[in-house]
């Protein structure tokens, strides 16, 4: 019991840090070639000075006072190669702003040589040093290449212009982004399980006596969340509808706590799948997000959206089949009714309610 217990609120408390979404994106295409070097401004102040006040919070005044250091600080961590010539870096602009729980900085660098024919080649290796977990996306913009991680154990890597990937082969990367973004991202898997933790119950909260009908009620409830996700998804990465990521962001964490507060007061009386398919459509926005970061929504389009779909349709099947069986099997124990069906319902409503202040207020409550 101790270790379902153990296991359960692990999902709760997976950090942010896991992975750290930073992006180097090449537009090699224009008249005038450019990077964009996009990343988290955390590990800053182990560089340089920027809590001015030393109230321990860094604001974005204080990010932008110290733009100049920062931009030398990015150059003496970049260098860039076209055809095996190195090239000159020239700051053109710098932009301080939010993206889920971090401050990210947008640092566009004008690359001073001609347009590359055979290969681009870069070596980063900003933050590698303080931080272990960095991972960086490198692509090519308006390239049907798939992006390519750099980290502390891959630090430079090189773009062949001729080389291109078929489309089995962009398929099957894109289906493992969207597995491990499922599987990484900590506040859709809060969702799926406060989706998932009243299901062995009826209307009435009595445990459900035979699992075809929970079984039944799952599929109900996560078939409505993908078509859901996958409508919004499509639309936003077609540019069909754009809604600002930081009213997406802080809706995500909304939709989790009025699944949590539903799991402790039972106000909706079940029906839980039309929940699933109302707050879908708001995270198919957030998985866009993502997607339009990592790869150039004008390439392979068909490939990405049901590459990273079944993704995370996969993902999600086998959290499922993992936490399920579990809890149908402790659904008559006062553990579950107690621990985890409100328990674990009240930890995510706080978690939610925090994540929803600081998401909208560009605060530092929660460490993940």
């Amino acid at each position: 019991m101790r270790i379902v217990f153990l296991l359960i609120f692990s999902l709760l408390f997976l950090r942010a840090d896991i992975l750290k979404e930073n992006f180097i994106t090449f537009d090699i295409n224009s008249s005038n070639p450019k990077v964009l070097v996009d990343f988290e401004s955390d590990n800053l102040e182990k560089f340089i000075s920027l809590d001015k006040n030393e109230n321990g919070i860094i604001s974005w005044s204080e990010l932008k006072a110290k733009k100049e250091e920062i931009k030398k600080i990015v150059l003496s961590h970049i260098k860039v190669y076209f055809d095996k010539k190195e090239c000159k870096l020239k700051p053109i602009g710098f932009e301080v702003y939010r993206r889920v729980h971090q401050s990210y900085i947008k640092l566009p660098l004008k690359i001073n040589c001609t347009h590359p024919k055979e290969s681009v080649h870069i070596k980063y290796n900003l933050f590698f040093d303080v931080d272990k977990n960095q991972k960086v996306f490198v692509k090519l913009s308006k390239n049907s290449q798939k992006p390519i991680i750099l980290s502390p154990r891959v630090e430079e890597t090189t773009f062949k212009l001729k080389k291109r990937k078929s489309s089995w082969q962009m398929f099957k990367e894109f289906w493992v982004d969207g597995v491990w973004h499922i599987w990484l991202g900590y506040d859709h898997i809060l969702f799926l399980m406060m989706l998932l933790v009243p299901a062995v119950y009826t209307k009435n909260l009595q445990p459900i006596e035979k699992f075809s009908k929970v079984l039944k009620e799952i599929l109900k409830i996560v078939t409505a969340f993908s078509i859901a996700h996958s409508f919004t998804l499509a639309l936003s990465v077609t540019d069909t509808v754009r809604i600002n990521s930081n009213f997406i962001e802080v809706a995500i964490a909304l939709s989790i706590l009025f699944t949590a507060l539903n799991n402790i007061f039972n106000f909706l009386k079940g029906e839980i799948w039309i929940v699933a398919f109302f707050f879908g459509l708001i995270h198919g926005f957030g998985f866009a997000n993502v997607l339009n970061d990592m790869v150039d929504k004008k390439s392979s389009l068909a490939t990405l959206l049901v590459g990273f779909n079944l993704g995370v349709e996969s993902g999600q099947v086998v959290i499922v089949l993992a936490i399920l069986p579990i809890f149908f099997f402790l659904r008559k124990t006062n553990f579950y009714k107690v621990f985890i069906l409100r328990g674990f319902s009240f930890i995510t409503a706080i978690i939610a309610t925090l994540w929803a202040i600081q998401r909208a207020f560009g605060l530092e409550i929660l460490p993940f």
